[in-house]
Order: structure tokens, then C-alpha cells, then sequence
């Protein structure tokens, strides 16, 4: 089995421990499978969002992009600043993605902040069964959506998605909006699903819509 590359963080703290748990080899797959392992990873105190990521492997771009997605969907979404911090991170992934990066690699400030571990956990359960009705419905449906040069397209979307998503957070529901559109999209492109990709980009359509009728 092969063995995978730490998440790249840039240069190690001197004081960064030296015995922590290796990343998990199993790579999600779905939705259900995105939510499990992370929370998995959630124990009853603090946890960094490094640790979450790592477990779930450096090469898996899209399963990690997922997950701060499904955060900003969640409950949790109310915390000041989380769909902030999500939309930086969902905007550096996809930027990866799209220039083809083999070791994901985010900034140390990102990595070493802190979850309330029954917190997130609690915000997460609210979208497992939403999360296993989807899964049951997912498909190979118009595989050459995901495929190049279209997936190319959907990974700008998510980039520019993310990156707005710090000056919506004062918006209502618009954040929560763009965390359901690349939440479907990274799903879409996870399991090859065009179907899921057009959902996805549809809730960029709705969310575009929502915000340009609060400014006005």
C-alpha cells in the first residue's frame, strides 16, 4: 500500500510534535463516507483542523474541499469568522486542483486552527441524512462534465466561490448558499457526477441572485 505524503504546511514549528497519528489510506468516496472520517477525528475538546484534513490523506483534493464546504452549509456557519476561514481554504484547494498540485498544501494558520469538537460534530449530524439520501442518488450521469477541460470550469467556480465567500459572511443565507453549491460540485467531480455538477452550479446562480437583491 502506498504510503502518503504529509500535508505540506510549509517550515515545521520547532516545537511540532513528533508523534502524530499518520493520515488515513482510505480515501472517501462519497458524501456519507466525507462526513464519517471527519468525524471520526472530532474528539470532546479542541481539535486543528490540520489533524481533520490530514486524516483523510494530502492527494484527496476533492474529499478535503468538501469539507469546509459542508461546514459553511452546516449550522456551524454561524460561528463569526468560519465561512470565512472555509472560503479562504475552499479557494486555495481549488486553486491546486486546477494547476494540477499533487500534495495538498495550506497555510500554517489555517492547519492550527481550533474546532470545538461536540460542536462541529453536532453542526455536522444535521446533514447526514441529507448527505446518505444524496449518495443514493449519485451516479456516472454526463461523466465529461468532471472530465477536461470542463472540470477545469468547475474548479474556477469553487475558486472564485471561496473567495468571495469572506466579504458575503454579513449576507444572510448567501454563504450557506455557495457552501451547498461547492459542496455539490466537489461531489460531482469526486464521483464523477455531470448531474451534481449542474445542481452545483445552479446554487452559484441562486446565491448571485440572493446577493445582488440584498445590495440593491
Amino acid at each position: 500500500m502506498t504510503e502518503r505524503a504529509p500535508l505540506a504546511t510549509g517550515p515545521a514549528p520547532a516545537d511540532q510534535r513528533q508523534d502524530d497519528k499518520p493520515p488515513s489510506d482510505d480515501v472517501p468516496d462519497s458524501l456519507g463516507e466525507v462526513l464519517e472520517q471527519a468525524e471520526s477525528e472530532l474528539g470532546d475538546g479542541k481539535v486543528e483542523v490540520g489533524q481533520v484534513i490530514a486524516a483523510m490523506g494530502s492527494a484527496s483534493f476533492a474529499p478535503v474541499m468538501l469539507l469546509p464546504a459542508l461546514l459553511v452549509l452546516s449550522p456551524a456557519s454561524g460561528i463569526p469568522l468560519l465561512p470565512s476561514v472555509c472560503g479562504i481554504t475552499i479557494a486555495l484547494i481549488a486553486a491546486q486542483m486546477l494547476f494540477g498540485r499533487e500534495s495538498l498544501w495550506l497555510p500554517g494558520w489555517i492547519l492550527r486552527r481550533k474546532l470545538d469538537g461536540p460542536k462541529t460534530e453536532k453542526a455536522l449530524s444535521v446533514i447526514e441524512k441529507p448527505a446518505r439520501w444524496i449518495d443514493k442518488h449519485t451516479g456516472r450521469r454526463m461523466p465529461w462534465l468532471t472530465a477536461a477541460p470542463f472540470d477545469k470550469l468547475v474548479l474556477v467556480v469553487c475558486m472564485l466561490c471561496g473567495a468571495i465567500m469572506p466579504a458575503l459572511e454579513l449576507l444572510p443565507f448567501t454563504s450557506s448558499i455557495l457552501g451547498a453549491a461547492i459542496s455539490v460540485m466537489s461531489l460531482g467531480l469526486l464521483v464523477r457526477d455531470g448531474v451534481l455538477v449542474l445542481i452545483g452550479l445552479g446554487f452559484v446562480g441562486a446565491a448571485a441572485s440572493l446577493a445582488i437583491g440584498l445590495l440593491g
